[in-house]
């Protein structure tokens, strides 16, 4: 997995992020769109979603993949209302209500169920629903939702406790939170969501390719 990393750029769904400005910004240098809705279930500070901005967000990036993380307690509030314009779905395991139902309803609309697990989540306890998937979110900050986080180091035992799995090639792990050049070398995933690290970056489109090949795109 080490070899080539796709990279998705994280944007927030709500007033705050300027859509256009971002795209001007990065163009279509992303491999994937990653979609951030947070509601005030999981984190009571979060803004006001705003559906219409991946509308927007799809209008952009027609052709690039769409990942929506959905922060969220209550996920089956925002999966509807999104479905038309994401190909991957990510749904938390800490979520309350029963997640192998929200697939059922990911997978009928013709779209593709991804679990996002929190960094207080043994492995352990998601191995059964994780061989029924095709993505796996692993957040490696300790507050989802919030820009800007160092990357938590216990995030490193996790991928290769994840990479340990009998069925591992079976799909696609895909890292959130802190990753910028100098973590995305010793990630063993083959997705990596970036936010921060690129949108305040000097040269966002520079450091995206940074990000896809490790470093060799260096500054010198």
């Amino acid at each position: 997995f080490k070899n080539f990393k796709k990279v998705g750029v994280a944007i927030y769904a709500n007033d705050l992020e300027n859509i256009h400005y971002i795209y001007n910004s990065i163009e279509q240098y992303p491999d994937f769109i990653h979609i951030d809705i947070i509601d005030k279930t999981m984190d009571v500070n979060s803004k006001e979603v705003k559906i219409d901005k991946i509308d927007t967000m799809k209008a952009y990036w027609p052709k690039l993949q769409i990942q929506t993380h959905i922060m969220s307690y209550h996920p089956s509030i925002w999966i509807k209302k999104i479905l038309i314009h994401s190909d991957v779905i990510f749904v938390h395991f800490e979520c309350k209500e029963n997640i192998l139902d929200l697939f059922k309803i990911i997978r009928e609309a013709g779209k593709k169920p991804g679990l996002a697990i929190n960094t207080g989540t043994e492995i352990k306890e998601i191995v059964d629903i994780v061989s029924q998937i095709e993505y796996l979110l692993l957040l490696t900050i300790k507050n989802p939702g919030t820009s800007g986080q160092k990357f938590d180091l216990d995030g490193l035992d996790r991928i290769n406790e994840i990479n340990k799995l009998s069925f591992r090639n079976n799909f696609t792990l895909c890292v959130d939170g802190g990753i910028n050049e100098n973590i995305v070398s010793i990630l063993d995933a083959e997705n990596i969501v970036s936010g921060s690290s690129v949108l305040n970056s000097a040269n966002p489109k520079r450091q995206i390719m940074k990000l896809q090949t490790m470093g060799r795109y260096d500054s010198n």
